[in-house]
């Protein structure tokens, strides 16, 4: 891909008029939808407005970024984030915003340069699978190796607690992981059935919390999170997890690995898994919405468009015998 260059105003035919700076990243983005998004929406600010060096900020110059990034070796994915914070930003700001058609064809060149073989879906997290949850579960409080050796067995099984949690969360609670990292014990209710209630407060499509959001975790994820309460500590006596939302991330892929799961996993594989899973076992996809609490029907879609007709419901359900570690959402 090709760096687009930047080009001053004077010809009328781009108007710069936005001017990004890092000290006001966080006003011009502060209705957004949640304090983690804020965090990243005003860092990629304040990395666009070093880069332009007091520029304006116009559909050349963004596209041109992009060319710097794609040089400089960064992931698609970081250019979207870019091309998101200014779209927010200048929203938010009441301007139009400045990503314009050199902005999108910049972006759509990123994504072909960076793997121009992969499928239209590249930049989509793979999802964890219903029998590779369960297979992560199993081996989660197993002694690790570490830096000093073999992981004493009473520190593998506290670590081990914590990881099997995490990880039914993701997958059958399908939480982002800033909201398993900001989950209290408060919200979640052990009812009398075995299963658990998850009320996600303040999440990414719902900041002030004002509709219901509440999911259901049943059969071994269920467990994972009873067992964790169970053996819970004075000091963690408030929040479910007590890690960062980086924390969050590398545990959940370190218990992939651990488990033999074959390439790289993030934590958002578990939210992904879960809409593939529920469509392939029938479940409609304003089932699969509300089970995920996703706003926007559309990224049910998306991620759901993995799922063949020859692996449908039925099949799917045969094959695994109705595996119990995903409850199918009528």
């Amino acid at each position: 891909m090709q760096d687009v260059p930047a080009r001053r105003h004077g010809g009328g035919e781009l108007a710069p008029t936005h001017r990004v700076g890092a000290e006001t990243a966080a006003d011009l983005i502060a209705r957004s939808a949640s304090a983690h998004t804020r965090r990243v929406y005003a860092s990629a600010l304040g990395r666009i407005a070093l880069w332009l060096d007091g520029q304006p900020l116009d559909d050349a110059s963004l596209a041109a970024y992009l060319g710097h990034l794609h040089r400089i070796g960064r992931a698609p994915a970081t250019a979207a984030l870019a091309v998101a914070a200014v779209r927010r930003a200048t929203r938010d700001a009441g301007e139009e915003s400045p990503a314009g058609s050199l902005t999108r064809q910049a972006l759509e060149g990123f994504r072909r340069a960076a793997a121009p073989d992969a499928p239209a879906r590249r930049g989509q997290a793979r999802g964890l699978t219903a029998e590779e949850c369960a297979a992560v579960l199993a081996t989660c409080t197993r002694r690790r190796r570490t830096g000093r050796g073999l992981e004493r067995p009473e520190t593998a099984e506290r670590r081990g607690r914590v990881d099997a949690a995490i990880v039914a969360l993701l997958f059958h609670g399908a939480l982002r992981r800033s909201e398993v990292a900001a989950l209290r014990w408060a919200d979640v209710e052990l009812a009398d059935g075995g299963d658990v209630g998850v009320t996600v407060r303040g999440s990414k499509t719902n900041p002030d919390g004002d509709r219901p959001d509440i999911r259901r975790l049943v059969g071994d994820c269920a467990g994972a999170v009873r067992r964790l309460h169970a053996a819970a500590t004075p000091e963690l006596a408030d929040r479910v997890i007590g890690l960062s939302v980086d924390q969050v991330n590398r545990r959940f892929a370190a218990a992939c690995a651990a488990a033999g799961l074959e390439g790289r996993r993030t934590s958002h594989g578990g939210r992904v898994g879960l809409a593939v899973e529920l469509t392939a076992r029938g479940a409609s996809t304003h089932a699969v919405q509300l089970a995920g609490g996703w706003k926007d029907a559309a990224m049910v879609v998306r991620y759901a468009a993995s799922v063949a007709t020859h692996d449908g419901a039925v099949s799917r359900f045969m094959r695994t015998g109705g595996n119990p570690a995903v409850k199918a959402v009528d």
